[in-house]
């Protein structure tokens, strides 16, 4: 029989992905663990000559990355520093300080309240820095934005929130050695090779086609980068296994209402170890594995939500995801 990479280099992908989850833990064995890595390498490169082909197609139809949950956050923001309120809780308490006397009339008025003025001294830096974040957005192509993606070979961009200057590829294997040690086992191949070729993403933005404002039904990929996954170690381990987010799910992407019950889940996770060649991506609605989920993705060029829509932009979709490569 020929090996896994010569069948999927043959077009085999969806078959050659099935017989390799179905090999559960097996997949390790020496016998096959190479042969498996190198399919879950060309798939992620596959992935990632995706992402770079379907971005700028998507910028030349007018699609906003990003942008529009900046704006939303500014808009809040703008609201606060025009409107400065007190927290109902710490009013009620300041209120009580108050009728016992312990405290002036004054701290009651926000013009007054040292706490409401330092909150605005905060917004306000807030404030220009949305501003000079969008107006720099407003000119740089998405491929070099790395709120949209970024990779983990170095680009001289600005990595995403929070990292540090590092080389890309050293926080890469570094971050994910630290989860296999934390995990007491694998990551699965399949993600361990999105991070060793693609990196972070996120259709997060705004079009009123693909993706209207105030909808969830888009459901855009995002993929958290891995530096995001290593901060939720901690607070993701649940006895002898760590649950970590993936991504918001679908009406957290679109800032809507879920109309879940409380406690319902708000973002697609995966559950380490795991030692299999992929994994199940919990909570997303199409419940499969991240290698077909990632199909679904490219099929609707960036936008698997529209499959389960009666009506969606499918000449727009078909369009955007004209020749991209089988994963």
């Amino acid at each position: 029989m020929p090996a896994f990479l010569d069948r999927y280099l043959n077009g085999d992908c969806a078959e050659v992905w099935a017989d390799l989850v179905g090999l559960g833990d097996q997949v390790r064995q020496k016998s096959v663990l190479h042969d498996a890595e190198a399919v879950a390498d060309e798939t992620m490169r596959r992935a990632r000559q995706n992402l770079e082909t379907l971005i700028p197609r998507l910028a030349a139809v007018g699609y906003r990355f990003a942008a529009p949950a900046l704006e939303r956050r500014l808009e809040k923001v703008n609201k606060i520093i025009a409107e400065p309120k007190l927290n109902s809780y710490v009013r009620r308490q300041l209120e009580r300080a108050v009728e016992k006397g312990t405290a002036p009339a004054s701290v009651l008025d926000p013009a007054t309240n040292k706490a409401v003025q330092m909150d605005l001294a905060t917004k306000r830096k807030e404030k220009s820095a949305l501003e000079a974040e969008l107006e720099r957005m407003r000119t740089m192509p998405p491929l070099e934005n790395p709120r949209v993606f970024y990779p983990p070979d170095g680009q001289t961009n600005d990595p995403p929130d929070g990292q540090t200057n590092d080389p890309p590829e050293d926080q890469t294997a570094t971050y994910l050695n630290v989860m296999e040690k934390m995990a007491r086992g694998p990551i699965p191949l399949s993600l361990l090779a999105w991070y060793k070729h693609v990196g972070h993403v996120s259709f997060m933005g705004a079009h009123e086609v693909l993706n209207p404002e105030g909808s969830a039904v888009a459901d855009p990929i995002v993929i958290n980068s891995v530096y995001e996954l290593s901060r939720s170690l901690v607070i993701g381990q649940q006895g002898d296994k760590i649950v970590l987010p993936v991504c918001l799910d679908d009406c957290r992407k679109a800032d809507v209402p879920s109309g879940r019950p409380l406690g319902s889940p708000i973002q697609y996770k995966i559950t380490i170890p795991n030692a299999s060649a992929d994994w199940l991506l919990e909570n997303e609605w199409h419940e499969t594995h991240f290698v077909q989920y990632l199909r679904k993705t490219f099929q609707w060029a960036g936008f698997p939500g529209w499959e389960r829509d009666p009506n969606p932009p499918r000449e727009m979709i078909s369009k955007l995801a004209e020749g991209l490569l089988p994963l």
